[in-house]
């Protein structure tokens, strides 16, 4: 039996351990979701800081990603422990980041409803930067974590799914909770204003959450052997630059913003167009549990098709059942009983290219890591993983960005009354009209264009597993003459 077929064959990661990669993954989304999907609607509807100043700040933060995380790449592939490099920073970092969470949307309660402008900016900006901070500390050890905890490549695939599957059922709870009070609040139904909702969420995501993510660092294992010693700092940074197939996921990757634009808008479309910002969970259920199915039905895609194939065909496949809903709803895009079931269609579709999109390009990066141990001798997961750290928080950030400084472009204005952004009556466009192609055909086409680099990507087929035979084999001769030295 060859070496590829006994890596292959072997499981190094029990179902347990996979289950818990899985929940620690879905503890940590609990906080990080709350902050992307609801930090541009907290800051401007509920903080009462406008939102030319939360589009600046988070344009700022993307950039300063842009040498915060790559840095802290580094210094995960320079850290050598008896525990690992990797599961220290898991263990200590979840504690931190939780007090981060709950201090960032606690704004309106530490500071007064009475608090003056320049007060709440500076306090948006300080607490963010520190949340940043801390989710960059522990998210690339994690992602890192998915190549080192195996040599198989069906072990990495299996905790990425587990990792994507949990994270997608435990993340999205803060939207459904605060979406629900929302018509709640504004109907007169709960005692709770907005920013207590916040507030209490932001608690149990800075708890509850964060304790679930520490177990990463404490239940799992780095099995890869590490045999290079200490890299040096220079060569970290050069690893990435050399690393042509991973730059391409990085294009990729950025390319994507554009297509990330319709998240913004999705609250208002829903409270200006329809009237109940509930009929979000309703016409979003399906697209969930198609979302869960989807993970374990992967490996049979993955059987079929190369990574490449996948990514490609999905996307294309979702671009054009969102335009055809486009096209279906545009003359009914106020009717509820038409708008609800298209939407249900669309995240049917957008939940199997999301659930794609979530796990395939996470396991081409550990791809891009044994390519590099290939070319090089060396293995470098933090910085591999930073990038995807970095380029998951830029375009996230900066497709909320741009989403921000759109909404008066597209006639949104601030009620004085609700504090909520509705359409402006002397608008000179068919605002309601935009918000529905913003959340259908803009963001379906433009995300198109981050295919783009794909075309150019070959680390896949033939090529791939020569590459990782190769590497598990100087694993092993490597491992085989330590012990050797050591006797």
């Amino acid at each position: 039996m060859t070496t590829e077929t006994q890596t292959k064959e072997k499981r190094y990661v029990g179902v347990k351990e996979t289950l818990i990669y899985g929940i620690a993954n879905g503890g940590q989304c609990i906080g990080y979701n709350m902050m992307t999907a609801q930090r541009a609607f907290f800051l401007v509807s509920v903080f009462g800081v406008p939102e030319i100043v939360v589009s600046t700040m988070l344009t700022v933060m993307a950039f300063w990603d842009a040498f915060n995380d790559p840095l802290m790449g580094v210094v995960v592939d320079k850290t050598r422990t008896r525990f690992g490099k990797l599961r220290p920073y898991l263990i200590f970092v979840p504690i931190f980041l939780g007090i981060t969470t709950v201090l960032f949307f606690g704004g309106p309660i530490f500071v007064g409803d009475n608090a003056s402008r320049p007060i709440r900016i500076v306090y948006m900006c300080i607490t963010y930067f520190i949340w940043e901070f801390f989710y960059t500390i522990g998210d690339i050890p994690f992602w890192g974590l998915s190549s080192a905890i195996s040599p198989n490549p069906a072990d990495r695939s299996r905790v990425i799914k587990s990792a994507r599957l949990i994270s997608g059922i435990f993340g999205g709870i803060p939207g459904i909770i605060i979406t629900v009070c929302l018509d709640l609040s504004r109907n007169g139904t709960i005692p709770l204003s907005l920013s207590q909702v916040f507030f209490v969420l932001s608690i149990i995501a800075g708890t509850f959450g964060m304790y679930l993510f520490s177990l990463a660092g404490t239940k799992t294992k780095e099995r890869v052997v590490y045999v290079n010693d200490e890299p040096k700092l220079s060569e970290c940074f050069a690893f990435m630059f050399k690393n042509k197939p991973l730059l391409l996921i990085m294009a990729s990757n950025l390319i994507s913003v554009l297509g990330g634009i319709g998240g913004t808008f999705s609250v208002y479309y829903y409270y200006n167009v329809l009237g109940v910002n509930s009929l979000s969970i309703i016409a979003g259920l399906p697209g969930t549990i198609t979302g869960w199915i989807t993970y374990p039905l992967m490996t049979k895609l993955e059987k079929r098709w190369t990574s490449r194939q996948i990514v490609v065909r999905m996307a294309l496949m979702n671009a054009a059942v969102t335009a055809l809903i486009f096209l279906i709803g545009c003359r009914h895009y106020d009717k509820m009983g038409v708008v609800v079931p298209l939407f249900m269609i669309q995240g049917v579709f957008g939940a199997i290219n999301g659930s794609i999109q979530a796990v395939i390009p996470t396991k081409m990066i550990s791809e891009t890591v044994d390519y590099m141990e290939y070319k090089t001798g060396k293995r470098n997961e933090g910085m591999a993983f930073s990038v995807l750290t970095f380029m998951g928080k830029l375009t996230g950030t900066l497709a909320t960005a741009l989403g921000t400084a759109l909404i008066p472009i597209v006639g949104l204005v601030r009620d004085s009354a609700s504090e909520m952004m509705v359409i402006s009556e002397s608008s000179p466009i068919n605002t309601k009209f935009w918000l529905w192609a913003l959340v259908t055909i803009i963001p379906a086409v433009l995300g198109l264009l981050n295919l783009i680099p794909y075309k150019f990507y070959d680390l896949e087929g033939e090529k791939l597993a020569m590459i990782q035979t190769e590497v598990q084999r100087r694993r092993e001769e490597a491992s085989a003459k330590m012990v050797k030295e050591e006797v």
